[in-house]
């Protein structure tokens, strides 16, 4: 779904979405500043609020930077390609980086390099990552284990392709949901906003890469998400 078809629409759920965290964060911060001129919070209570604007700020700018990143990478028709990139090296530096643990395989040897947008690829791998995360760690059904995600790299069947999967044990959705995971937020029903307008935000970063992503739709243990660059 192009932002041209439903502009408005999108710029009314992302402000909403916007202005929610924002009063959130003028809360707190208006009870700070009330406890500085009329001392009434106990030390714990003074330290909790703090940590809650902190992380009411930090979801702001991650909305924010979301948002900037969408509209810029709309507007390209071609990224500059030429960071060279040792690819199982960034994989497992992303792995470490999350909140479960990530299992990690691949069939390239660990100087295998590719020429490609680092900042991109970056971006698309943390994205699928915390989202399978977050997944997991969220999951309802009843799964025995620990919360488990699993990143796995293989050279493509296609000559110049590099095949990537993210694959997490969560909630099973719809195939219907799955279908348009990657498209455009733009009503109540894509919910939540900015975790929607991120997925949208990998379609648009593979796309750019030379690539193609899609949730397959074999795998119904979860949820497993399958992209390729070119090399």
């Amino acid at each position: 779904m192009d932002m041209k078809d439903n502009g408005w629409s999108f710029v009314l759920h992302a402000m909403q979405t916007l202005r929610l965290t924002l009063h959130s964060a003028s809360g707190f911060a208006w009870l700070l500043k009330e406890d500085e001129y009329r001392p009434s919070l106990a030390e714990d209570e003074r330290l909790d609020l703090l940590s809650r604007l902190e992380a009411e700020q930090w979801r702001m700018q991650r909305q924010v930077d979301t948002l900037v990143d969408t509209a810029h990478y709309s507007q390209l028709s071609r990224l500059e390609r030429h960071d060279k990139v040792l690819v199982n090296q960034l994989c497992l530096d992303l792995a470490e980086e999350q909140d479960v643990r990530v299992l990690y395989k691949s069939n390239i040897p660990d100087f295998f390099a590719i020429t490609t947008n680092l900042e991109c690829l970056r971006k698309v791998l943390d994205i699928l990552l915390r989202h399978a995360a977050s997944r997991v760690i969220d999951r309802k059904r009843r799964v025995h284990g620990e919360p488990l995600v699993f990143l796995n790299v293989v050279e493509g069947v296609e000559k110049g392709k590099l095949v990537f999967s993210v694959t997490d044990t969560g909630d099973t959705a719809s195939q219907a949901d799955d279908i348009r995971a990657f498209d455009l937020p733009v009503g109540l029903a894509d919910r939540p906003f900015f975790d929607r307008l991120e997925l949208h935000n990998s379609w648009l970063l593979v796309r750019l890469l030379g690539g193609f992503i899609h949730i397959d739709p074999k795998y119904r243990n979860g949820r497993r998400v399958i992209f390729s660059i070119a090399t």
